[in-house]
C-alpha cells in the first residue's frame, strides 16, 4: 500500500511558483461594456425627458385628467414624482455603471447581476409608450440586453475563467 499524496496539485519545482499573466479582455467583453454603458446613457437622457414632460405645463394637465387632483394637489404630485423619479433613476445608472465596470474587469458576479437586471427590466416593457422617454427607455433596455448577451459569449465566459483563476494565483503570490 502506497502513501497517501497530501500534496497533490502544490508546486514543487525549486525556485518558486510560475508567474500568471494576466487574461486579455476579449472584444466581447470590450463590446459589452459599452453597450451597458450606451444603454447607461440612454436610461440617462430619456430621465431626462420624462422630468422635463412631468414638469411641464402639458404633463401637469395630463396628470390633473388622469388623476383628477386639483391646484396644489397636481404640484405635489408632480414633485413626488420628481424625487422619486431622480432618486431612483440616479441610483439605477449608478449601480448599472459600477456593475459594469466590474464586469469588465472580469467579475463574473457582475455579469450575473448584469443579466437578471436585464431580465427584470423586460418587466418595464409593459409600460413603454411611444414618448420620446418611452422610445429612450426601450432603446436603453435592448441595449442592455445586447450587452448582457456579449458577456456570455464563448470568449467571454473563457475570460471570466481565465479573470477567477488569475486572481486566486495573485492571492498566493503566484500571479504578478
Amino acid at each position: 500500500m502506497s502513501t497517501p499524496n497530501y500534496n497533490y496539485g502544490a508546486y514543487s519545482g525549486g525556485e518558486s511558483a510560475p508567474v500568471a499573466n494576466e487574461p486579455q479582455r476579449p472584444s466581447a467583453v470590450e463590446r459589452g461594456f459599452w453597450l451597458l454603458i450606451a444603454s447607461a446613457v440612454a436610461s440617462l437622457i430619456g430621465l431626462v425627458l420624462s422630468v422635463a414632460t412631468l414638469t411641464s405645463d402639458a404633463g401637469r394637465a395630463e396628470l390633473a385628467r388622469a388623476s383628477g387632483l386639483t391646484g396644489s394637489d397636481v404640484d405635489t404630485a408632480v414633485t413626488i414624482g420628481l424625487v422619486t423619479a431622480v432618486v431612483i433613476g440616479v441610483i439605477s445608472l449608478a449601480v448599472n455603471v459600477l456593475f459594469a465596470v466590474f464586469a469588465r474587469k472580469g467579475h463574473n458576479w457582475a455579469r450575473i447581476v448584469m443579466a437578471v437586471f436585464a431580465g427584470l427590466s423586460l418587466t418595464s416593457l409593459i409600460g413603454v409608450n411611444g414618448s420620446p422617454a418611452g422610445i429612450l427607455s426601450l432603446v436603453s433596455i435592448l441595449l442592455l440586453i445586447a450587452g448582457v448577451v456579449m458577456l456570455f459569449m464563448g470568449p467571454a465566459s473563457a475570460y471570466y475563467n481565465q479573470m477567477k483563476e488569475y486572481r486566486q494565483a495573485r492571492k498566493m503570490g503566484y500571479a504578478g
